[in-house]
């Protein structure tokens, strides 16, 4: 890709990309700690956003999911205990999906808990 541009269009460029972030005409000299208050003032703005607060809460639960799930992948086609709150499911663990577990029990009975429910896995 080839960009032909004059000096003067360039600096116009730059000279608007520095009044988009810090929000007013500076000059390099002399207000180094003016832009970096600007500029923690501006992340702080964005950090404690309620949508930025609902990205990290989203691929958190994302991250944690996929290592759970990595773990029980382990365990695959393997009998194992999964214990939960309402109790443990004993079975050969059927599937993995991307946030659940599919048991089969000795009685042939499927049963799905989601990763959420799932607070222990061992093999049997």
């Amino acid at each position: 890709m080839k960009l032909i541009v004059n000096e003067k269009e360039l600096k116009e460029y730059f000279q608007g990309l520095r009044r988009l972030v810090w929000g007013k005409e500076q000059t390099d000299e002399g207000c180094g700690n003016d832009k970096e208050d600007a500029i923690r003032s501006s992340l702080r703005k964005e950090l404690y956003t309620e949508e930025f607060a609902a990205f990290l809460q989203e691929n958190h639960s994302n991250l944690q999911s996929d290592s759970f799930r990595k773990v029980l992948l382990r365990y695959l086609h393997e009998t194992v205990e999964l214990g939960t709150d309402a109790g443990s499911v004993t079975g050969v663990l059927d599937e993995v999906g991307r946030d659940y577990a599919e048991i089969i029990e000795s009685s042939g009975t499927r049963v799905l808990i989601r990763f959420t429910q799932i607070n222990y896995v061992h093999a049997v």
